[in-house]
């Protein structure tokens, strides 16, 4: 069960500050709560005390021609519990748009919902969705994703996408903060292609590669927080290359925002056939390594290479080895697989051994030395050994058997090393194994992996030195 202390302290590890400008939109939270919904709505404002808290408090489905009177004081959201919620908090302020007004709450809240005072379309660039870029907002989705966002829609109208306002404008009335009435024409979102907004959600691969946006979680709901400002930038730039972008459900081009992967390949031979071991070997020699799972079924539920089946290897290829002990006394076997010819040796955190001096005999012995961690296992831990190692391998999926998928949310931990290393100035490879192919190395390389293991999707190919070049950019 979680409770308001729980709440907070996710909300710190997903990088907020008590004063930072927070859209939110809440599509349910999953997990046992303390106080249901009302306690965790009052972690997330006690949390954000000293900044400006925003929800979406949108009646676009209820102020149409035959409601056509809109109350802020009374009418209902149709964005869901939590909106509803926060709109009657006390404290909160609306804003007057007739149909995609906003709810805040902090000190500049008076001043933020002005913004939306006269507005005539659903997301005008100097109204409240519009100041979200100003002031450096960032988007909190809990539970859910881009899918029906009304910023994404207000990115859309600011770049005057055709065939997304309606032709014709509705009359409403606004019951005004004094009890007076305001007669105002509101054009309403509309699209010949239907609801576009539910194409929105294809944003999301290309904001994470882009490192837009990053991943994490609220009780057990998955969450996407996104920078308002780059991300306004970013689907501009999209818009003006394809301003129907959002009309299908199609991916977006990689060719529209991918980035040039610079990026290092250690092929696992975990996935290759053993009987071929020469073949398998020499079908990929453009690898940068030849990364060797070495599993004692003891440190993880798996038995696979062993020191016969390294040196073999090296006799094979003059690629050069990557050894990865997932054992539980990688003291024994640091000298023999050394020996037999590995050039980076990993080994776990995790072991209930002495770090700094497992690194020690890896130097005594002439290898690379690397540190691995697990999913689970943070990254800060190989802070105060990474001017001693040559790379550090964050395991994307859990240790033990080749064909995963890729757990991406790992990926922030190279976000974090990668700030880390150049903080510090040091030259370290971040490496990545497990569940990486062709389609997601782009979002792997720009988290800020440089050397990333492949191994089932290699040995699939059938030429597989070409698959790797493609890998590699």
């Amino acid at each position: 069960m979680f409770n308001k202390d729980d709440l907070k302290r996710q909300l710190a590890e997903m990088n907020f500050f008590p004063w930072d400008t927070v859209f939110v939109t809440a599509n349910g939270i999953n997990g046992d709560i303390e106080g249901g919904a009302e306690a965790a709505l009052d972690a997330v404002c006690e949390y954000f005390s000293d900044g400006l808290l925003i929800f979406p408090a949108h009646t676009w489905k209820t102020v149409n021609g035959d409601h056509f009177l809109f109350d802020p004081e009374t009418e209902d959201t149709c964005c869901g519990l939590f909106s509803q919620l926060f709109l009657r908090r006390e404290g909160v302020m609306r804003s007057i748009h007739p149909t995609y007004s906003v709810a805040a709450l902090g000190k500049k809240a008076a001043e933020y919902v002005r913004c939306d005072d006269g507005a005539e379309t659903p997301c005008p660039r100097n109204g409240c969705m519009g100041r979200l870029v100003d002031l450096h907002a960032k988007l909190l989705f809990i539970g859910c994703g881009l899918q029906g966002s009304s910023f994404i829609h207000g990115t859309e109208e600011w770049a005057e996408v055709p065939d997304r306002l309606s032709p014709d404008v509705l009359p409403v009335k606004i019951v005004m903060p004094d009890g007076s009435c305001e007669d105002r024409n509101i054009k309403r979102r509309y699209s010949s292609f239907g609801d576009v907004s539910e194409n929105y959600g294809k944003l999301e691969e290309p904001l994470l590669s882009k490192g837009i946006a990053r991943k994490g979680v609220f009780a057990e709901s998955e969450c996407l927080i996104v920078d308002a400002e780059r991300c306004a930038a970013f689907v501009a730039k999209l818009l003006q290359a394809e301003p129907s972008l959002f009309s299908t459900k199609g991916a977006v081009p990689d060719e529209f925002y991918a980035v040039k992967k610079s990026i290092k390949i250690s092929t696992s031979l975990l996935s290759c056939n053993t009987a071929r071991l020469e073949d398998e070997v020499t079908s990929v020699s453009h690898s940068d390594y030849i990364h060797i799972d070495v599993m004692d079924g003891h440190f993880v539920p798996n038995i696979t290479f062993g020191v016969p089946v390294a040196k073999a290897v090296h006799g094979i290829t003059e690629v050069p080895l990557d050894v990865h002990l997932m054992v539980s006394n990688p003291s024994l076997f640091i000298e023999p697989f050394a020996k037999a010819g590995a050039e980076l040796i990993s080994v776990h955190y995790e072991v209930d051994e002495d770090i700094s001096k497992l690194i020690t005999l890896m130097e005594s012995f002439h290898v690379k030395p690397a540190v691995a961690i697990k999913p689970k296992t943070p990254v800060e831990v190989v802070y105060p050994f990474l001017d001693r190692l040559a790379a550090v391998l964050i395991m994307t999926v859990e240790p033990g058997f080749g064909g995963q998928p890729l757990i991406e949310g790992c990926l922030e931990k190279a976000r974090k090393l990668r700030g880390e290393l150049r903080r510090r100035a040091l030259r370290v490879d971040i490496e990545a194994d497990g569940g990486i192919t062709s389609s997601n190395i782009g979002l792997v390389s720009s988290s800020g992996v440089t050397l990333a293991v492949l191994g089932t999707s290699v040995f699939r190919e059938k030429d597989r030195n070409a698959y790797i070049d493609r890998c590699k950019g």
